[in-house]
């Protein structure tokens, strides 16, 4: 099945026409959450930036749709392309300053490039699960740390084939600048299959400078540097995120990769209700 260029901007357009709804039903159904925006921001897909957990009881469901081409992708899937992807994540509070994540990733649909020796079929690609202990956060929120360590299970032997996981250990952090200002992003390693029998590790690292912009809008530019075998990859990324109400925000943005070797390209819209 192609990927025609207008089918991830309909997808993208049908979630901001249903947010609407969606934030109507999480601001009625339950009670506002607490006033703590650190808590309550959205991680985007495949990152962990935020390193603040969510209180005892509370639950976040994150919803992306992302359309991109293969080199955005670690696992680089049958060496071109460009796919539809929609990224489902929850958040649970589990105890104080301790939450539980998982998620799930589907292609929508998906395109080869011409010689491409394989392409993941439309379906379930990975689920990831993750445990995030906030260990370092000062009196006003203005300064969070955390560790997380995940396990990144692929469901789709057609990926990278292999059927063995990815793990690693991230650590998000974030910092209050004042006036509207704020630092945000994470540090991490993974240990990742690439081929029968072989791993290899990763680092990865991002920091985004974020402003407030108005009331309820942040904008984000971001810096990304993985590296590990062949030549470092960077990357920017940038984009909006806007909070409906106190339970609901929506993010939208768009990522690129920077240098010759780096060719990653992806957009994204997504939407997160806290409950």
């Amino acid at each position: 099945m192609g990927l025609h260029p207008s089918g991830g901007l309909l997808a993208i357009a049908g979630i901001l026409v249903l947010t609407i709804g969606v934030s109507e039903l999480c601001a009625d159904e339950k009670p506002a959450p607490p006033a703590d925006p650190n808590v309550y921001e959205t991680d985007r897909p495949g990152e962990v930036e935020n390193p603040f957990a969510l209180p005892p009881g509370r639950a976040e469901l994150i919803s992306y749709v992302v359309e991109m081409n293969a080199a955005a992708r670690e696992d680089e899937f049958g060496g071109g392309g460009s796919s539809l992807l929609l990224d489902a994540t929850a958040r649970f509070g589990m105890g104080a300053g301790f939450e539980g994540v998982a998620t799930i990733d589907r292609f929508l649909r998906t395109e080869a490039s011409e010689g491409a020796d394989a392409v993941p079929s439309p379906g379930v690609s990975y689920a990831t699960v993750l445990a995030k202990w906030n260990f370092l956060r000062s009196a006003t929120g203005d300064l969070g740390i955390a560790v997380a360590p995940f396990i990144r299970l692929p469901l789709d032997r057609g990926i990278g084939r292999s059927s063995r996981s990815e793990s690693g250990l991230l650590v998000p952090f974030d910092f209050d600048l004042e006036g509207g200002w704020e630092v945000q992003g994470s540090t991490g390693v993974a240990r990742e299959p690439t081929g029968a029998r072989s791993w290899n590790t990763q680092v990865e690292n991002q920091a985004s400078l974020e402003r407030t912009v108005a009331e309820r809008w942040t904008a984000y530019l971001e810096l990304q540097l993985a590296s590990g075998e062949g030549p470092p990859a960077w990357a920017t990324e940038f984009g909006m995120t806007t909070r409906l109400n106190a339970a609901v925000r929506i993010d939208v943005g768009c990522s690129l990769g920077i240098g010759r070797d780096s060719r990653g390209r992806m957009a994204y819209a997504g939407i997160g209700c806290n409950f």
